[in-house]
């Protein structure tokens, strides 16, 4: 006989939740087995790279309603949904007296991100900011050089991080190393620094490809966390036919996308993100060749 007093343990109670999910999946399935056209729409995200279990909670509940026999509407349904969960951040009026350090990994177009963030900010706003290049990146052979092009094409100086505490610029990027997470303390040195010598407000934006699978986005991701990111930037959104991994890493996570790098040009294909772009993008029958 069990004794009634005995404490529930958070392993038992997170037993209890993985059992009620399974529950919750299998009925989910089941339901809609029974609705050929709610399974159809489905089987169309499905095929787009869409989690099935997913799609299949967020469906079943319509089983039944009228929607069940239009398609057009369980469309809509399933592009509304996916809209309310995708997060961006608003470029915003004012952008200046702040430090904005781009950190990711390697070979993921970090430099040329810079370049066009700089240009941007100087010259194709509403307001030309002051903007300055930093480089911290020790580790890339021929870091320092692609910056210096940037700067010197764009009339952009290339500062030293003694030059922080004059207040001069309104907007300084910093190009990081490409990171495992072996670099990461370095980072939040300079945060410190930055923090503790200048007025500026600091602005972390993690870089990732949209070119990654869904492991390596979310590894990435994992490793960066911890230097609390105010926004994600994604890179080679013109390398891929299919953006199904970044959509589903975008929809686990809650973190904004600021900005799409969308080809070589600089600063054309530097683009502010919005939700529209990114869905039309995902359903543009190309991406799914």
């Amino acid at each position: 006989m069990k004794n009634k007093d005995k404490p529930v343990t958070v392993e038992e109670i997170q037993l209890l939740r993985n059992e009620i999910l399974l529950m919750h999946e299998s009925l989910a399935k089941d339901v809609i087995s029974h609705a050929p056209l709610v399974k159809k729409v489905v089987d169309i995200f499905v095929d787009k790279g869409l989690d099935q279990k997913w799609l299949e909670k967020l469906l079943a509940p319509l089983v039944g309603s009228s929607f069940e026999e239009d398609e057009v509407m369980l469309v809509a349904y399933l592009l509304e949904e996916l809209d309310s969960l995708l997060t961006v951040k608003e470029e915003g009026e004012k952008l200046d007296k702040r430090v904005q350090i781009i950190v990711g990994g390697t070979g993921i177009g970090k430099t040329s991100l810079v370049g066009k963030l700089g240009a941007r900010y100087s010259y194709l706003l509403d307001k030309n900011y002051k903007v300055a290049f930093f480089n911290f990146d020790h580790h890339k052979v021929g870091a320092i050089e692609q910056l210096e092009h940037y700067a010197d094409a764009m009339n952009i100086p290339l500062i030293s991080l003694e030059d922080f505490v004059d207040n001069e610029y309104d907007i300084i990027l910093v190009d990081t190393a490409g990171s495992r997470g072996a670099d990461l303390d370095e980072v939040v040195s300079l945060i410190e620094i930055i923090k503790e010598s200048t007025s500026y407000k600091v602005e972390l934006s993690l870089v990732l490809s949209a070119t990654s699978k869904a492991k390596d986005l979310k590894r990435i991701y994992n490793i960066f966390e911890a230097l609390e990111l105010d926004s994600l930037i994604f890179t080679k959104l013109d390398e891929t036919y299919d953006l199904s991994d970044m959509i589903n890493f975008l929809i686990e996570n809650e973190k904004p996308v600021s900005y799409l790098s969308i080809g070589q040009e600089i600063p054309e294909d530097l683009i502010v993100a919005t939700r529209e772009y990114l869905l039309n993008q995902f359903m543009n029958e190309e991406n799914n060749e």
